[in-house]
């Protein structure tokens, strides 16, 4: 997260382990402070945001990130446009039933 700027020392709390991020679960140190995100799809209904859920709002989320993932900052205009973009992706989760889903057979043992 930190690729233009000093995220968690802009955000004022100590370094947590769960900064830490993969490396957590990698051992790897390149994984230090890298996260799996989830996809842009619903983005609108899944505040609080980041991994520390330290924004709950759609908008400064777009501001955070272009600081310390581009460096840039943009005016209201293009953030507003960013921000209307991300909402258009915002679908209906509607789960199938089982009936719709069909019968999967179970799998056959096969000893070879």
């Amino acid at each position: 997260m930190e690729l233009k700027g000093h995220y968690f020392g802009d955000r004022g709390d100590s370094v947590t382990a769960a900064d830490h991020g993969r490396a957590n679960v990698t051992k790897d140190e390149h994984d230090r402070y890298r996260f799996k995100v989830p996809t842009l799809r619903n983005a609108e209904l899944t505040a609080p945001y980041f991994h520390d859920g330290g924004t709950a709002d759609l908008h400064q989320a777009v501001r955070t990130m272009l600081k310390y993932q581009v460096g840039k900052e943009l005016p209201d205009a293009d953030v507003d446009a960013l921000v209307a973009f991300l909402k258009s992706l915002t679908g209906t989760y509607t789960p199938l039933s089982g009936s719709e889903k069909g019968d999967v057979p179970a799998r056959a043992h096969n000893p070879s």
